[in-house]
């Protein structure tokens, strides 16, 4: 598996558990042979559920710097209702059963 279909994996099992729960998801389509338009140009899918808005950015065992950039634009970004995170998906066999990490 090469890491870009790894990455798109993960981040197809991350809207499905988002859409498990009762949200509804938007990811944006492929858009070129290099892989999707980021909304933001930071963020692989946006989710919403009654008055919440979350975005999501899916990442693989590291956080490869995303998480300062996160951080930054959440204090940029303070809107009530809408949440930014950061979910990293984690070897389970190393981690005691957990898939995911998040921010």
């Amino acid at each position: 598996m090469t890491a870009r279909s790894k990455g798109d994996a993960h981040e197809r099992e991350a809207v499905v558990l988002y859409a498990s729960l009762g949200w509804t998801v938007f990811r944006p389509q492929k858009t070129s042979m290099y892989g999707t338009q980021d909304i933001f140009n930071m963020f692989d899918f946006c989710a919403v559920k009654d008055d919440y808005l979350h975005f999501v950015q899916v990442k693989t065992n590291s956080t490869r710097g995303f998480l300062k950039k996160l951080k930054a634009w959440r204090e940029a970004h303070p809107i009530p209702g809408v949440e930014w995170h950061l979910w990293v998906r984690i070897d389970a066999r190393t981690h005691q059963g957990k898939k995911w990490r998040t921010y």
